[in-house]
């Protein structure tokens, strides 16, 4: 038996038109490359896609990847992830289950007060596959404590489980965020196949779980850290033996600026002097540039020339970290941080610090609550939606977040 296991594609994470296409290439070589292995199947275990709802031009492209995989008799499976899920709408996943593109697995049913998660046969190799899905606010951990563990350690043969959820066994130190521990997965299983942790791992202990960590990556920390050398691919797993596949789609240049005790102008000088030594040409380059000015404004920095200069000397992309670069005159909470989504959190937590909320779920949940709703008004217009239709689901989705549909109605 060989199979292949994929986890947070994110198709759809960036807008910059050179990413957006090296994503896209990428996960059409993956599949390329389970096709030249004679895999008998794909595993995703977990946001396929950025949002739900993504662009349609990008699901368009990813469905003709997958189904030139599917058309030779073989079968992709997917639980949703934390970006896939969504609690008042129809997702993605779930229209491209309907096509027959791919078929989700682990879909929830209740007996006797446990949950029970729909298992499925391959009916290629034999193997047997079920999970969990991920949710918003790692709400999947709920699951776990009611799974019926007696009735998937009845099944019999090579069994398989997809979920999508941090691993606290795995975290290191400074790491934060809500997880699991590898003792609330089901026994039994020969394959334990994650999602959600944007990195590596191959925890082969009492039971065999792995991270393939993002396919691609084309935004925030985790874009930084391709360009310092992390590598990004998928696993191919033949007689439960798992072998990592490289498919990192670029190289990088990552350069740090303290702009400490500079005035603005002396700032412009130093970053015009590193552009034009900086070998960029078919690269991608990140570039954190930080401290205090003594004299000036982050305003007076010239950005736009340097990306220009950098972009004309050859650069695929250049990101620019400056969210620790601040002026004398700055007055306020100043949140540090090279991690965009960190960053969020920070100031999330600072706010809520300096109000009362009087309902109770706001006072406890002010911080992952404010992460959620931001991440619902993140979602882009779709094509052809209208004005009207596009503030509606917004608004539908950040009640649904917020919890006060009922109340509303009332």
């Amino acid at each position: 038996m060989k199979f292949a296991h994929m986890a947070d594609i994110h198709l759809g994470a960036t807008s910059e038109p050179r990413l957006r296409e090296l994503e896209m290439e990428t996960f059409r070589r993956a599949f390329e490359e389970c096709l030249e292995e004679d895999v008998d199947f794909v595993v995703i275990a977990g946001d396929l896609f950025h949002v739900n709802i993504p662009d349609l031009s990008v699901v368009k492209e990813a469905t003709k990847v997958m189904m030139r995989f599917v058309e030779t008799g073989r079968r992709i499976y997917v639980v949703y992830g934390s970006h896939d899920f969504s609690p008042n709408a129809t997702s993605m996943v779930d229209i491209l289950e309907e096509a027959g593109v791919i078929v989700r697995v682990g879909k929830p049913s209740t007996v006797n007060g446990m949950l029970r998660p729909e298992v499925v046969v391959d009916r290629r190799s034999g193997a047997i596959l079920t999970g969990i899905s991920g949710r918003k606010l790692s709400l999947e951990k709920e699951s776990f404590k009611h799974l019926d563990r007696e009735y998937l350690a009845s099944f019999k043969g090579f069994k398989i489980f997809l979920f999508h959820s941090a691993l606290d066994d795995v975290r290191k130190s400074g790491e934060r965020f809500e997880g699991i521990a590898s003792t609330d997965l089901p026994e039994g299983f020969d394959y334990y196949a994650g999602g959600h942790l944007h990195r590596r791992i191959e925890y082969l202990r009492e039971k065999k779980i792995v991270y393939p960590g993002p396919l691609f990556t084309g935004w925030g920390i985790d874009l930084e850290n391709t360009v310092k050398g992390e590598r990004r691919g998928f696993y191919i797993v033949e007689d439960g033996a798992p072998r990592f596949l490289d498919m990192t789609a670029f190289e990088g240049v990552y350069e740090e600026v303290d702009a400490t005790g500079l005035s603005a102008f002396t700032l412009n000088e130093r970053l015009r002097a590193l552009a034009s030594r900086m070998d960029v040409r078919g690269k991608v380059v990140v570039m954190r540039v930080f401290g205090e000015l003594s004299s000036g404004k982050t305003s007076e920095v010239e950005f736009a020339s340097l990306r220009e200069e950098i972009m004309k000397r050859g650069a695929i992309y250049l990101h620019l970290n400056r969210s620790q670069l601040r002026s004398r005159e700055f007055e306020g909470q100043a949140v540090v941080s090279d991690d965009v989504q960190k960053i969020e959190e920070e100031t999330f937590r600072e706010f809520s610090k300096s109000r009362k909320f009087e309902e109770g779920r706001l006072n406890t949940e002010a911080v992952a609550l404010s992460k959620s709703l931001l991440q619902q008004l993140k979602v882009p217009k779709m094509d052809g939606e209208t004005e009207g239709d596009y503030e509606a689901r917004v608004r539908d989705a950040a009640i649904d977040v917020l919890g006060i549909k009922d109340l509303l109605r009332g």
